[in-house]
């Protein structure tokens, strides 16, 4: 038996094993201390309001809502499918309260437009976390659910999710409750009681001998003590030396008229080492030279020289890390 799981036996503890996604290389076998875990959740308040549940429950994610909804007696609305028409339709049939999302499926949701075919007035509360959320999308979302607040969590595998607080709803600023935080050179340290022990199949040199998780997000400082996450360091875009994160790039690409989604990446450049290159999807009717104008237009207008796109490509989806090639 490994290490890490003979010491929860002998100390009479119960465990879990989550797996990483595996995006950024080989997924981390990551040991939890199941039973520090639920004891996380003992101070949730009763709560009657339908949860719908998107995320997967091998994830931290998903867990952190099952967990959360056991533990304050909501009921659990699960949809046929994750698809935008599925989860419409289980909220407007069970009335769903409260939807934690990623940003990335709530674009898909108000693009696919089933949030005007569908009846979604019962939602209160719609939570984003996982990946940073484009400003220009969190308007377009307080625009379709006026009703709904929306509040952004923040978390990591290896820590568990905290709990946050924006100054106002249009902010992507946050604070963080119960967990201790910090910023070296610009990345964020966690150190929670919910963090892990360790890696089955990996070092444990993100963490340090005092208990802070290195997280490897570039953030940004705020006022009044909150933080903004802007990317993963290992994103970042170097152009003759001027580096840049992604994100900040997408912002305004995702303000032009006609763009439903988009990423933005390096591509290898024999000049400059890495040039900035787009991946769009496009409304249906869009000319498509047209609005590659619009786009350079507006990234020139906004954003340094090097920031500005030397290749926009056309494509069909950008969910999940990969791009559907369609036309160029």
């Amino acid at each position: 038996m490994p290490p890490l799981l003979a010491d929860l036996a002998k100390r009479g503890r119960a465990g879990l094993v989550l797996f990483s996604s595996g995006t950024s290389g080989e997924p981390k076998a990551m040991v939890q201390d199941l039973t520090s875990l639920l004891e996380s959740y003992a101070d949730r308040k009763p709560s009657r309001l339908p949860i719908c549940v998107l995320l997967s429950f091998d994830h931290i994610g998903g867990l952190n809502t099952l967990l959360g909804a056991l533990a304050s007696g909501a009921p659990i609305v699960v949809p046929e499918s994750r698809s935008p028409s599925d989860v419409a339709e289980a909220i407007e049939r069970h009335k769903a309260a409260v939807l934690p999302a990623t940003p990335t499926f709530l674009n898909l949701l108000l693009a696919s437009g089933e949030h005007q075919r569908r009846d979604l007035s019962s939602l209160r509360l719609i939570t984003y976390g996982t990946e940073p959320m484009p400003p220009p999308l969190l308007e377009r979302l307080r625009t379709a659910f006026p009703c709904a607040k929306f509040v952004q969590t923040f978390g990591t595998s290896e820590t568990g999710i905290g709990r946050t607080e924006s100054p106002d709803p249009s902010s992507l600023f946050m604070k963080m409750e119960g967990q201790e935080w910090k910023v070296v050179d610009g990345e964020l340290w966690l150190r929670s009681k919910t963090s892990i022990l360790g890696y089955l199949n990996a070092p444990n040199d993100r963490f340090t001998p005092d208990g802070w998780f290195r997280t490897g997000d570039k953030v940004e400082l705020g006022p009044d003590n909150t933080f903004r996450v802007l990317g993963r360091a290992g994103e970042m875009i170097n152009v003759g030396g001027e580096k840049l994160l992604p994100q900040e790039v997408e912002a305004v690409i995702l303000e032009v008229s006609g763009v439903l989604d988009c990423r933005v990446r390096g591509e290898a450049n024999a000049l400059t080492g890495q040039t900035v290159v787009a991946e769009v999807v496009s409304a249906p009717g869009q000319d498509p030279e047209s609005l590659r104008s619009s786009i350079r237009s507006a990234c020139r207008a906004k954003l340094a020289r090097h920031k500005v796109p030397t290749k926009v490509t056309f494509v069909e989806s950008v969910s999940g890390g990969r791009v559907k090639k369609l036309r160029t």
